[in-house]
């Protein structure tokens, strides 16, 4: 993460979502870059080229769902480690010990998680200016 400041990749099939998310995050001065993908397909080449430090991704997408690219592509990955949260408003406790299980380091609820993604984007730029620091 460059001078404590955080690359994002969006990844969800709802503009209204992705856009709402790009306006609350856009706001943070931790964050650099956003970018977004409305399918797995279309995220999974960011990934390798954007290497985002966050992904923001729903488990409903047309095609791949989310939690097929958490298992398959997005903790594969050898040479970033981002930060998982996973945005859904499929919050049955099965996804969530699913998701948990393949890497995701958060399970947050549509429908009224929205506040508690910057302070997530906070706390992860503070860590690595800790790490680095050390």
């Amino acid at each position: 993460m460059g001078a404590n400041k955080v690359k994002i990749l969006l990844i969800d099939d709802s503009e209204f979502i992705l856009q709402r998310l790009e306006l609350l995050l856009g706001e943070l001065e931790q964050v650099s870059e956003i970018r977004s993908a409305m399918s797995a397909e279309a995220g999974i080449p960011l990934l390798q080229v954007y290497k985002p430090d966050i992904i923001i991704l729903d488990i409903n997408l047309p095609g791949k769902n989310g939690l097929q690219m958490l298992k398959n592509d997005i903790r594969s990955l050898k040479n970033i480690h981002p930060l998982v949260i996973i945005f859904t408003n499929n919050t049955v406790s099965g996804y969530k010990a699913e998701c948990l299980q393949y890497g995701a380091d958060y399970f947050l609820d549509k429908a009224r998680d929205f506040h508690v993604i910057p302070s997530i984007i906070e706390k992860t730029s503070r860590e690595a200016r800790h790490v680095q620091q050390s």
